[in-house]
């Protein structure tokens, strides 16, 4: 039996988890929308919220699809203009590093899935935010060495970056997502 409230649901929520993660990139340099660290990963929060792990991560896999498309399409420029490589080649190294890359978010949101409880307080100020952490560190050095888009680089111009020299990048990254936890709390218990 088909469930058509819900598969409407999770279609229209893939392209919500695309559409937050091209924003994403606009809360780095030279754009400086800084408040986008913090509401694109909340709406990645609460898309995840009650969501089983397969489903997590398809909206993670989009969510990293779509930072990574937005964020890295000026390499394209640089292998194909620069580079001399051709067009096609160009364009399969974007995709499978955009692929390579989203891949981190779906793992997120399959652990998060997984292991941290379906809604609640500890779901959204401990476990999504130090999860998140983790693969913002892992992504940073394992095999790709790729720490482009860890939330704390999106706050250089900000009141945060008095708080890097002690905090460092992941410590910015942390407050980023207790304030995006705290949002996540807000949208579930609006009644009060």
């Amino acid at each position: 039996m088909i469930n058509w409230a819900r598969d409407r649901r999770a279609l229209a929520e893939w392209p919500v988890a695309l559409g937050s993660g091209a924003l994403l990139p606009l809360a780095f340099a030279p754009f400086g929308c800084w408040p986008l660290a913090i509401l694109c990963p909340a709406v990645l929060m609460v898309l995840w919220t009650g969501a089983t792990p397969r489903r997590a991560a398809l909206l993670g896999l989009c969510f990293g699809a779509g930072t990574f498309a937005a964020g890295t399409w000026w390499l394209y420029i640089s292998i194909r203009g620069f580079g001399g490589a051709p067009v096609l080649l160009a364009v399969a190294l974007i995709v499978v590093l955009v692929a390579l890359m989203a891949g981190y978010h779906a793992a997120l949101g399959w652990l998060s899935a997984r292991l941290l409880p379906r809604n609640g307080p500890w779901r959204w100020y401990v476990g999504l935010p130090a999860l998140w952490l983790l693969v913002e560190w892992w992504r940073g050095w394992f095999l790709s060495g790729f720490p482009w888009f860890s939330l704390g680089y999106s706050q250089t111009d900000t009141w945060l970056s008095a708080y890097a020299p002690v905090l460092g990048v992941y410590g910015i990254s942390a407050l980023l997502l207790l304030q995006a936890g705290a949002l996540v709390a807000l949208w579930h218990d609006r009644t009060r």
